[in-house]
């Protein structure tokens, strides 16, 4: 093993080399080659994430290449953070049903970061995830299940005392309408006599 390898327990001080590198993830339009050839213009493909990765000050040290996984698992912050700009996270969980991570007001920004990038995006996900998911969450990721249980706890308990109150509102409202209607019956029924009194005619002897 080498004295720079980072798992090496002997070796003090470790630096992963790929912390000294200026990593980029950024949109470009590739050139299709094929129909730029026989067309004699430049056509470009659809925009995809591209990496630019260099040496800082080495203008020869450049390498830029289409995304792959290697390269998310290799700069997980950079890829989470041009993730985040770009709006890819939210836009990929969007149609996920559920209380939103944004809403939940229990977690930080860090910590709402990284359980989107592991793909959680409502908080009845990490309530329900498994116990090799919490592992891959790491320190921590028990606690966030379990309060995650307990804030979903709470939320439908609110909104059960809520729903249970404008029901109460809306019958106690409905009493009321009866309530004066039921009032306002003697009344007409003098009224509609009166006037039948007054429409009587008598017949002549």
């Amino acid at each position: 093993m080498l004295a720079s390898d980072l798992d090496n327990q002997n070796f003090q001080g470790a630096t992963n080399p790929d912390s000294l590198l200026h990593v980029e993830f950024m949109w470009k339009q590739p050139v299709d080659k094929w129909k730029t050839e026989h067309t004699g213009k430049e056509v470009l493909l659809p925009r995809i994430p591209y990496v630019r990765i260099m040496r800082p000050g080495d203008q020869t040290s450049v390498h830029e290449t289409p995304v792959r996984d290697d390269h998310k698992a290799r700069f997980p912050q950079k890829w989470l953070a041009f993730q985040m700009k770009e709006g890819l996270i939210e836009g990929a969980n969007a149609d996920v049903p559920g209380w939103k991570l944004e809403e939940w007001p229990q977690i930080n920004e860090t910590q709402r970061r990284e359980l989107q990038h592991m793909r959680f995006s409502t908080v009845e996900q990490v309530a329900g995830a498994s116990d090799g998911q919490i592992q891959r969450i790491g320190i921590g990721g028990i606690g966030l299940r379990e309060q995650a249980r307990a804030a979903l706890k709470a939320k439908n308990r609110s909104e059960f005392e809520a729903e249970l109150k404008a029901k109460d509102k809306e019958m106690a409202e409905m009493r009321e309408r009866l309530a004066k209607l039921e009032a306002m019956l003697p009344q007409v029924g003098t009224q509609v006599g009166a006037k039948s009194d007054t429409l009587h005619v008598p017949k002549k002897g």
